[in-house]
């Protein structure tokens, strides 16, 4: 009885960090994100939480289908699975300042 009790608690601590594993937070500010390199496994849900510091912002992954408006103090969480691999850009799709078009990161998937 105590095996499967510690049997339990095991795999309900390992599936607790495998989900922290699978969440980042990215940081929104005037030409860049933090972090401006992402990534992720293949077929693993993945958990972006996007926050904009200073301005709305953007956040966008073509590949997956992702575009949305990110305002400050309101972040913004972003749920899906990778079904590919490559680099993909990530990139701002609102208009934020001189420097907007250069506001690019990459989505690295393995």
């Amino acid at each position: 009885m105590k095996i499967g009790i510690l049997l339990a608690a095991c795999l309900l601590v390992s599936a607790t960090l495998q989900s922290a594993s699978n969440s980042v937070e990215v940081t929104c500010q005037k030409s860049f994100y933090t972090p401006d390199v992402i990534h992720a496994r293949l077929n693993e849900p993945l958990t972006l939480i996007v926050n904009a510091t200073d301005v709305t912002h953007g956040f966008a992954i073509d590949e997956f289908k992702i575009a949305k408006e990110i305002v400050p103090g309101n972040p913004v969480t972003i749920e899906f699975t990778p079904d590919q691999t490559g680099k993909f850009d990530y990139y701002c799709v609102v208009r934020c300042g001189k420097k907007h078009l250069q506001m690019r990161g990459t989505l690295i998937v393995e």
